[in-house]
């Protein structure tokens, strides 16, 4: 695609399906697995069950995606471990126009802990089974988190994993959304533990991250990007969102979009303005919206009322000002060229 605005039809098909009728992305995210059994039960999240699981997911996608909601998302994120099963996905009665995408790695950090992540992928499979499954499964898209720095221990590791799921993503004609999350380094300023020193490296982590993983050879079409900057910490570190999101525009050479990152909703709301200011195509949100349904009496209740306005006021945002994601190559959408056949 990055050449002459040439695009195999398998690609295109995903992207549209996972688009809304402006080639902006609306997704919600429903593949959380560790995080949500920590939401579950955080005092001992290693006893939630796989129903439990399944209860509550099945809950986030009918409510924020299902036919009877109002919500107006162009794709949801399911995991491969709880919600690939045809019987689970009927149930949720996702929306015909409403494009699915599948995780393709496994929870948690993988064998080296968080200073030092290696990425794993589902079920202990090599990347291109995985992908092929998802395929199978159904899904208009593979999405793959990686924790990922420039100046990591486990930089190339991560890069060949990276490179492996793409070039899969590539046989099998499947659109592939990279979601790189940066991380603490040991020795360097903790993300969660020292934020304030963090947040002053973190742009230029994002950022050089969106220019080495959107080369090429990675085959990546869509960057799920963290927001670069804490918005807490601009005034006193000197930082401005809009033009750390313009660097970030520049930087990617594929459509971008926003991830939450569990952040509160009003901060995801905040940063979104800026992210589609800058050139974002959308979004790609999960906890902001729905985080507090896990908690709520009615989960569902709170879904159905709280969570689809909620999607509904940054699917506004979008509609007025997210850039199309073809945008990145060819100036409207008839100008792109088809690979069709053998």
């Amino acid at each position: 695609m990055r050449k002459n605005g040439v695009m195999t039809n398998g690609k295109f098909e995903g992207l549209m399906h996972i688009a809304n009728a402006n080639c902006q992305f609306t997704m919600v995210a429903t593949d959380q697995r560790g995080s949500l059994k920590r939401m579950l039960n955080p005092s001992d999240p290693s006893s939630v069950t796989p129903e439990e699981m399944k209860k509550a997911k099945m809950a986030l996608i009918k409510n924020l995606v299902g036919k009877e909601s109002e919500g107006r998302a162009s794709g949801v994120l399911i995991d491969p471990e709880y919600s690939y099963e045809r019987s689970f996905i009927e149930a949720c009665n996702i929306r015909a126009d409403v494009g699915v995408l599948m995780s393709v790695e496994a929870s948690g950090y993988g064998g080296q802990g968080e200073f030092a992540p290696k990425v794993q992928i589902f079920g202990g499979l090599d990347a291109e089974e995985a992908v092929k499954r998802i395929k199978m499964r159904g899904a208009a898209a593979v999405k793959m988190l990686v924790y990922y720095r420039p100046d990591s221990p486990t930089r190339d590791y991560q890069e060949s994993m990276v490179e492996a799921v793409g070039k899969a993503c590539m046989k099998y004609d499947i659109p592939f959304l990279l979601e790189p999350m940066s991380h603490s380094l040991e020795g360097g300023p903790h993300k969660k533990k020292n934020p304030k020193e963090f947040a002053e490296i973190k742009p230029e982590i994002v950022i050089e991250t969106a220019r080495e993983l959107t080369k090429p050879e990675y085959c990546v079409d869509v960057l799920k990007a963290e927001f670069p900057v804490t918005l807490k910490y601009v005034d006193e570190l000197g930082q401005d969102p809009l033009e750390a999101c313009k660097e970030l525009n520049e930087a990617s050479q594929v459509p971008w979009v926003l991830l939450s990152a569990g952040v509160d909703f009003e901060e995801f709301r905040e940063q979104l303005g800026y992210a589609v200011e800058a050139g974002a195509s959308g979004f790609l949100c999960g906890r902001a919206i729905w985080k507090e349904s896990v908690k709520a009496a009615s989960m569902d209740a709170f879904l159905s009322t709280v969570g689809v306005k909620r999607l509904n006021e940054i699917v506004d945002i979008v509609e007025e000002k997210a850039t199309p994601w073809y945008k990145k190559y060819v100036d409207s959408l008839g100008e792109i060229e088809l690979i069709r056949g053998e």
